[in-house]
């Protein structure tokens, strides 16, 4: 079935609301006959040589992605992409370790009714410098020719063809069932955090091969960066220079997969669509966050990136639990993108399901999907509890500070805020809180808390935690103040406020 332009344009239309916001559990009419293709994606799997060089560490080793592996298998994957960040430390051995795991699960590299099963992986930053990430490697290989011999970098092409026994090209193409996959291994020296300069050549390659690709399919590319101002916006940590959001601009067809900032799936912003389609695909390891998107502040249950965070009260949030990935599949007239937790084994959230051809309209822009999105909203009756207790400040050294200016942890006074989350459904669920306080005169302060289980299935118990909050009083305004307590959608929906006032 070949799905003209114009018949899209006239079906999207008939469907009116829907063409909007698709985002259902079954993917199409098109599933009747099964998928096209079907594919599984994970990025960032950090598999880690243990400290005394033998095996893999225990918290990074292979058998979350063995069991990624097996369940893409399971679901009649025909490729599996990892989009960076294969090997933690940059070393040999941990590359080597991947390979064996997808022996294991795929061994030549087919499923086991003996299809071929494509490998579409990609080198992140880790591979290219991991080894300087921390003294560990360096100490486990102090002499200066056995770390060159240890370690991907010396020789990446030589060490990729030798563990995966495939050609190597900075940016290569494979073809799996008449579908285009574009690789883009990551080529800098130097992580940035942002504007990153690891694909700079990524434009030149399109405008040399981009009038080989079928103007009529999708195709899939996948580097480990996000292209600039795709996914999550424009302050999302790990992003390109923008070479790549300009190259694949020209492609309406493009489907484009990164990693590297960890951020988690059940954040609706992991999907993007302008003038092409871009994907943020999470980690296999554990769940970032984002940090950059309340600059100077950050959240009060986050840390190791603001100055700010030595005054915070609350312990970080710990999210080493967010095990990550997705499968797509291919329809004739739609692609279906399933959200998925490996430790869980749940689902993050209903399937994407993006019409195709993909032309106008485009569903997941994001102002058009917070234009028809609901409000998480608290449940009926709910009631904001408001304390004064004692706690201490985390303290430390902040940020760009001199050794000698050491926030101290002190107990202090601290309001304490406690109330039962808002509702958490598929579709509609806090991803944060935004606390406002106001007293009579000057400007209210705003500050955030990430929601208990924001990185989870909404059937985890942690997403039905109440949630407590709580900040040094001498980091809010003087009392009386009131207080306002929003749950936030990750689309920016917000729910009505619950309020309180406090009075020293």
């Amino acid at each position: 079935m070949n799905v003209s332009r114009r018949w899209f344009i006239g079906g999207a239309s008939s469907i009116g609301v829907l063409a909007g916001c698709r985002c259902f559990r079954t993917p199409c009419a098109a599933s009747d006959t099964g998928p096209n293709l079907t594919f599984g994606v994970i990025s960032d799997v950090h598999v880690r040589l243990a400290a005394d060089g033998r095996g893999m560490a225990a918290s990074h080793d292979c058998s979350t992605l063995i069991h990624a592996f097996e369940w893409f298998r399971d679901q009649g994957a025909d490729a599996v992409m990892i989009v960076g960040d294969i090997a933690d430390k940059g070393v040999v051995a941990e590359l080597e370790a991947v390979a064996a795991a997808w022996q294991k699960v795929f061994p030549g590299s087919k499923a086991p009714d003996g299809r071929k099963v494509e490998r579409v992986f990609v080198y992140g930053n880790h591979d290219w410098e991991g080894f300087n990430y921390g003294d560990a490697i360096k100490k486990l290989y102090p002499d200066k020719d056995e770390l060159a011999r240890n370690i991907l970098r010396t020789d990446m092409k030589r060490n990729w063809e030798k563990v995966f026994d495939e050609p190597y090209e900075p940016i290569y193409r494979k073809d799996v069932k008449g579908y285009a996959f574009i690789g883009a291994h990551w080529q800098a020296d130097h992580c940035r955090g942002c504007d990153e300069k690891a694909f700079d050549h990524v434009g030149d390659w399109f405008d040399a091969h981009g009038r080989d690709i079928d103007p009529s399919r999708p195709f899939f590319y996948c580097q480990h960066a996000h292209p600039k101002d795709t996914v999550y916006g424009h302050w999302a940590w790990g992003h390109d220079c923008g070479v790549t959001t300009r190259a694949l601009s020209k492609f309406p067809g493009a489907v484009a997969f990164s990693g590297h900032s960890h951020y988690s799936l059940t954040d609706e912003r992991s999907i993007w669509q302008g003038a092409f389609t871009s994907l943020g695909t999470s980690s296999l390891r554990y769940t970032g966050m984002a940090y950059d998107q309340y600059p100077g502040v950050g959240y009060e249950n986050t840390g190791g990136s603001r100055d700010g965070d030595v005054y915070k009260v609350m312990k970080p949030y710990s999210s080493f639990d967010g095990r990550q990935g997705m499968l797509v599949r291919v329809f004739d007239d739609c692609m279906s993108f399933r959200r998925r937790e490996f430790v869980t084994d749940r689902v993050l959230g209903d399937d994407w399901v993006m019409p195709l051809p993909s032309v106008e309209p485009r569903p997941f822009t994001f102002a058009g999907r917070a234009a028809k999105a609901k409000s998480p909203e608290f449940p009926a009756g709910t009631a904001l509890s408001i304390s004064k207790v004692r706690a201490r400040n985390r303290g430390g050294l902040p940020r760009g500070a001199k050794p000698g200016n050491k926030v101290p942890s002190v107990e202090k006074d601290v309001l304490r805020l406690e109330f039962p989350q808002a509702t958490a459904t598929h579709g509609v669920r806090p991803i944060e809180y935004e606390l406002t306080f106001k007293a009579s005169q000057g400007e209210p302060l705003v500050r955030h808390v990430l929601a208990n289980g924001f990185n989870q299935s909404t059937e985890d118990p942690r997403t039905a935690e109440r949630q407590c909050c709580a900040i040094a009083l001498d980091r809010l305004p003087a009392a009386p103040f009131g207080i306002g307590v929003r749950a936030v959608s990750s689309l920016g929906r917000k729910s009505a406020a619950l309020t309180g006032k406090f009075e020293g």
